[in-house]
């Protein structure tokens, strides 16, 4: 009996989509597994990958990528210091007292979202070490707490670009609480101040802050390259408001085409002078040799064969 082609195609169509499902079945039950205890990357000494996470001992970076961390444990994700976080996809934290703690100096970027929920603090950094710098490229951050979204103990915190939410249930806490505090891009968003002991600066970033005290307070306030909208109104500067928005004005500077984004683009400009003045160097000084080679040879011959001279100089 003859064959029909078609039915065979069927039947390879099926075989192959059976064979498909089966191998992408562990790997879909391994992305859905929640983890139940604190994971403790700042103890790593070697890699530790997981369902969401994936540590590389080697390099100190941490991708999340699909993370459901859901505990009772005082920690949720603990990371170690001069460490780098990359962020894809949706990730989701939640603990008894810190959801995401920070032993010193981490690096967050990528076009991920993270989501912390915390009985105390979000994100809790812990060093003492004033040297230490918290900074958030990008990505999106949407933090609920009870007592602080940030808090940071003597670590320099930067929100530099990206989006933020907070949201705190005691109205004697702080969005974000710190030594030295930067908001310096993207969109900020929270429900309670943002608080410095020192520093807190507050430049080109989108803001829509509701709260019962004044949103920012600091011993050193700066609040710059932002249009501001307090009860629906413009206002020319920050002065204790409770409830404020605005948008930025902020223009980044141009980045630099031979170094990167991370430099400024003027120094692509300072490198174009310091070029010109190494080729009229180039030029000028060999001219300048040559007659001043021609002037003392002049000299001596007007010395030793005048008509010699003579006969130089026309």
């Amino acid at each position: 009996m003859k064959r029909n082609p078609f039915l065979k195609r069927i039947l390879m169509l099926c075989l192959a989509l059976s064979a498909l499902f089966v191998c992408s079945v562990p790997a879909l039950a391994f992305n859905s597994q929640v983890v139940d205890s604190t994971l403790d990357i700042a103890q790593a000494k070697k890699n530790m990958v997981g369902p969401g996470y994936n540590w590389q001992n080697r390099d100190d970076t941490l991708t999340l990528n699909g993370l459901h961390l859901v505990t009772t444990d005082d920690y949720g994700l603990r990371l170690p210091k001069a460490c780098t976080v990359i962020l894809s996809g949706e990730n989701y934290i939640r603990a008894d007292k810190y959801a995401l703690s920070c032993a010193g100096t981490v690096t967050f970027k990528g076009n991920g979202k993270l989501i912390l929920e915390a009985g105390e603090i979000g994100m809790y950094l812990y060093s003492e070490d004033g040297t230490q710098k918290i900074r958030l490229l990008d990505g999106t951050y949407e933090i609920h707490a009870g007592d602080y979204g940030v808090f940071s103990t003597a670590s320099d915190f930067s929100f530099v670009d990206g989006s933020m939410t907070i949201s705190v249930d005691n109205a004697d806490g702080a969005a974000v609480s710190g030594r030295i505090v930067h908001l310096l891009g993207g969109k900020f968003t929270a429900d309670n101040a943002v608080d410095a002991t020192h520093i807190l600066e507050v430049r080109g970033v989108d803001l829509d802050l509701t709260c019962t005290r004044p949103a920012f307070s600091a011993p050193k306030l700066s609040v710059s390259s932002i249009a501001l909208k307090a009860d629906g109104a413009d206002i020319a500067e920050y002065d204790g408001q409770y409830v404020i928005s605005g948008k930025s004005t902020y223009k980044p500077a141009r980045p630099s085409a031979i170094f990167g984004e991370d430099v400024n683009g003027a120094w692509d400009y300072v490198c174009l002078a310091v070029l010109v003045l190494a080729i009229a160097a180039a030029i000028v000084i060999p001219v300048l040799h040559r007659k001043k080679k021609k002037e003392q040879l002049l000299a001596r011959l007007e010395t030793e064969n005048p008509d010699a001279a003579a006969v130089l100089k026309k």
